[in-house]
């Protein structure tokens, strides 16, 4: 199991968070009980709060690439160079488009050696947005389904699944009209 998805240094990007196509990839490698336990520990990194995920068909490291190219075009190539960029605009992020009209926000990372944080801009094109609370429940259902551990979707699945894994409260219902049901069909499709 992947525990971060491969992007050139010096992006940060939580592809676990912010990339539909990487989670889908994630969910479909769940074989084994190991691979679920291994996927389930990173959810963590998805945080509680909302978040917005790139639909589109780039792939994480097409993302980065094309990140890399604007910060070469304006000579940005050391943490420093990109912390003065970052503030010249009086902000802490910088907002670029991607070739696929996505915007991207660029903030300043944690670690030193991936100082370019990078996710998806609020209600950008090819972006959905999502709660943490949403994204983990899809992410588990699917992969539990993926070990034909259950053979249908319904409130008392979710409902067990959400108590068992997240500590979280029921559901009323489970829709697939909800946020939850549009998220686990998304993740569903071919």
């Amino acid at each position: 199991m992947e525990e971060m998805c491969a992007v050139p240094l010096p992006i940060h990007f939580n592809c676990l968070k912010h990339h539909a196509g990487f989670i889908k990839n994630q969910i479909a490698s769940v074989t084994s009980t190991k691979k679920f336990e291994s996927l389930r520990k990173q959810l963590v990194k998805i945080g509680g709060s909302q978040m917005d995920l790139y639909l589109g068909n780039q792939t994480p490291i097409e993302i980065s690439k094309q990140v890399l190219e604007i910060l070469n075009r304006d000579k940005i190539s050391s943490f420093t160079e990109y912390q003065n960029w970052l503030l010249k605009e009086g902000k802490e992020f910088r907002r670029i488009q991607l070739r696929d009209r996505s915007i991207w926000l660029l903030k300043s990372g944690e670690n030193h050696e991936r100082y370019v944080h990078i996710h998806p801009g609020r209600y950008s094109p090819n972006t959905i947005r999502v709660k943490a609370i949403t994204l983990k429940t899809a992410i588990l259902i699917l992969s539990i389904k993926q070990l034909d551990k259950i053979e249908r979707i319904d409130t008392q699945v979710v409902n067990d699944i959400r108590r068992i894994y997240l500590n979280e409260p029921p559901l009323k219902s489970f829709l697939k009209a909800s946020g939850l049901g549009r998220t686990i069909q998304l993740f569903s499709k071919e």
